[in-house]
């Protein structure tokens, strides 16, 4: 949700800079949020000024702060469209460590709510994996396809065995990202489209994995997105990890 479908770092960023002095840690900089998205969640857990024992306690606030925002924040630019096209043949739900009532709030607000058959909350932040397991068995899911914004994301994709796409318009860097050799690599909202329709001409064999192509830090997403390494026109921009 955060980062993949809301555009929401920004309103995180301020409400938890708003929280820095109760909480004792120093306020977040531009400079140093661009640092912390090249980070896996161990790494920034390691660096936080917060006990971890009162790391959940600042989550649930900043769930709340962000809730008296919601009716100001947007959707990323171009993805309703996206996930309009994809309900129609698909399935979505929605796998979140924000709370439901801030979820179905902004679905409600941008008339998203009708795409997505469940939602799932409040998931630990390094609980994906295991949460994403229960909901598959529960819901006896056998073909599944995860798509998120963080290295967390592709490695509770990977712990699971879930083939997964990694969108380069949240909260991990590109860069970050693509270490983690995500299945796809998506930098604008329409490759969804296509990495879907190549997916079900010929989705991906259990064991069979796509390389990422090497990334510069000196590439900006622009130009990364024109990077392709099949021959498929219909999968042209998209980074799938290379054979």
């Amino acid at each position: 949700f955060d980062g993949t479908i809301a555009d929401t770092l920004l309103a995180i960023v301020r409400i938890t800079n708003r929280l820095a002095p109760h909480y004792g840690f120093t306020p977040t900089t531009p400079e140093r949020l661009a640092y912390y998205r090249t980070l896996t969640p161990q790494q920034l857990l390691a660096q936080s000024e917060i006990p971890l024992f009162r790391i959940p306690f600042l989550i649930r606030r900043v769930r709340r702060e962000l809730h008296r925002e919601i009716d100001q924040l947007l959707p990323i630019a171009d993805l309703p469209e996206v996930l309009q096209q994809l309900s129609q043949e698909h399935s979505l739900m929605i796998v979140s460590s924000n709370s439901a009532g801030n979820i179905r709030q902004f679905l409600a607000l941008n008339q998203l709510a009708d795409l997505f058959g469940s939602i799932h909350a409040n998931v630990g932040l390094l609980g994906k994996a295991r949460r994403l397991r229960r909901i598959l068995g529960r819901q006896q899911i056998d073909d599944a396809l995860y798509i998120g914004d963080e290295t967390r994301d592709v490695a509770a994709a990977r712990e699971i065995g879930l083939p997964v796409v990694a969108v380069g318009w949240g909260f991990s860097s590109i860069e970050a990202l693509a270490a983690q050799d995500p299945d796809f690599l998506a930098v604008e909202p329409q490759q969804l489209l296509a990495i879907v329709s190549h997916l079900t001409k010929a989705p991906l064999p259990p064991a069979h994995r796509v390389s990422a192509p090497t990334i510069r830090a000196s590439e900006t997403p622009d130009q990364c997105h024109k990077v392709s390494n099949t021959k498929d026109s219909s999968m042209e921009g998209l980074l799938p990890r290379q054979t």
